[in-house]
Parts: C-alpha cells; sequence; structure tokens
C-alpha cells in the first residue's frame, strides 16, 4: 500500500514532466522518419532511367532529346513584334523637315528707309546772306557784329514755305525778333528750322508733316528787317548750328 502510495504521488508530481518528454520524443521520431522517407525517395528518382516516349514512326527518344527539342521549340517562338499605329505616332520626317527649313533660311530683314533727300523751303530763289560758320558779320538792323547761324533765301511776302523732309513739328512759336517761327524734328537727328513765317493754321507740335508740306507763308523779320524780303532758314544737329547747304541733297 505504501508502495502503491509512492508511485502514485510520484506518477502525480513528475506526470506532466514525463508526458511532455513522450510527445517530445514521438514528434522528434516522426519527424525522422518523414525525412528519411524523402530521402529515400530521391534517390529512386535519380537512380530510376527517364521515361522513354515513342513518335509515330517507332523511333525512340531519350531524356535529352526531348529537352533539346522543347529547348528549340522555344528559341524558334518569336514574339509578336509591337509596331505603333500610324494613325497615332507623327512621322518624324515630316515634323522636322519643316522645322530644319526655317531654321536654314536666313533671318528676314525689314526694309530699312531710303535716306532723306533734302530740298529749299522756297526754291529757285538766291541766297542773299550764307552761314557764317562762327565767323562775325556785320547785322545792318540791329547795327552789331554776330555771326549769321542760317541762310538767308529771297522769297516776296506771302510765298509758300515748305517741309524740307518729312519730320515732326517741334514748335510752333512767335519770336519778336525773328517772327513766325516753325521747327521739325527729322528722322536722321537734324531739325530745320524756319524763321520769318505766317504759320499754317492748325500746324502745331506733334504733327507729322511731309516733304514739300507748306508751313506757312514768308512774313517779316524784325532782326532782319532793313535786307529784302527772305526767309531765314537754319538746320541744327546734335543740338549746334550747322550749314543748310551741306543737308544730303542740298551739297
Amino acid at each position: 500500500m505504501n508502495r502503491n502510495h509512492r508511485i502514485w504521488s510520484f506518477m502525480k508530481a513528475k506526470g506532466f514532466y514525463i508526458a511532455l518528454a513522450l510527445c517530445i520524443t514521438g514528434a522528434g521520431a516522426a519527424a525522422w522518419l518523414t525525412a528519411q522517407n524523402t530521402i529515400s525517395g530521391i534517390r529512386e528518382r535519380q537512380t530510376q532511367p527517364p521515361a522513354v516516349t515513342e513518335n509515330k514512326e517507332g523511333t525512340q527518344w531519350n531524356y535529352e532529346d526531348i529537352l533539346q527539342q522543347q529547348t528549340a521549340g522555344e528559341s524558334e517562338q518569336q514574339k509578336p513584334s509591337q509596331q505603333p499605329s500610324l494613325s497615332t505616332v507623327p512621322d518624324a520626317s515630316s515634323t522636322t523637315q519643316p522645322a530644319a527649313a526655317a531654321a536654314s533660311q536666313p533671318p528676314v530683314k525689314s526694309a530699312e528707309p531710303a535716306p532723306l533727300c533734302y530740298s529749299l523751303p522756297v526754291p529757285g530763289t538766291k541766297v542773299l546772306a550764307p552761314f557764317s560758320n562762327g565767323e562775325l558779320v556785320k547785322n545792318h538792323t540791329l547795327n552789331v557784329w554776330r555771326t549769321h547761324d542760317g541762310l538767308d533765301l529771297a522769297a516776296d511776302k506771302g510765298a509758300a514755305v515748305s517741309a524740307a523732309a518729312e519730320g515732326t513739328v517741334v514748335s510752333v512759336v512767335t519770336d519778336p525778333m525773328w517772327g513766325g517761327t516753325v521747327t521739325l524734328e527729322h528722322r536722321d537727328g537734324i531739325q530745320t528750322v524756319y524763321c520769318g513765317i505766317t504759320p499754317e493754321k492748325g500746324l502745331k507740335a506733334g504733327d507729322n508733316v511731309t516733304a514739300g508740306q507748306m508751313l506757312g507763308s514768308v512774313d517779316t523779320i524784325a532782326a532782319e528787317v532793313s535786307m529784302e524780303s527772305h526767309l531765314h532758314f537754319a538746320a541744327l544737329q546734335n543740338g549746334k548750328f550747322i550749314d543748310p547747304m551741306t543737308l544730303p541733297g542740298l551739297e
């Protein structure tokens, strides 16, 4: 009785660990048997000869022949070429040719305006007093020596005075010494001045005038009243008086 009690007490105390050990041992044995079966199957397949097939003509094919036929079949198959649709992909030559042609052409130069050609504002007249080019000359009206910075062109009172070249009106004024005065700016940078005239009505600064357009009529010049009737015609370049007879068309 005591012996059975001791065994029962031992099993009760150690039974869980004994059962765990048995389970681990059983699992290990099962894994070992599975591994042995797998290894044996692999060895058997390696030792077995390859399957032999027979074609329609009775010729036997071994494993190497079948492998070569399959490999050759795969290499002979060609993938379908993917060509772009002509309706969706533009022709490269059609798009590059116009651009190349445009690039090869030299840029179109805008036509430059013809050089200005000046004319006397009262043509067919004689020069009463020339440009003095900085030298002092006697002004008999004022009884002084002074430079003469323009041309005195003989013209009857009331004679038409025209623009020497196309340009823009800079000013229309009345000077107590030089009378009615019109100044034009030309596109070559030259300014022409017409003194001793009665300006055309409505002529004002900012107006564009054409060559030969009437600016006014000859009137009186107080600073040169002792001379016969004339137009005082002057020209400036870079703010300095120049000889009007050196203008293009007059030289």
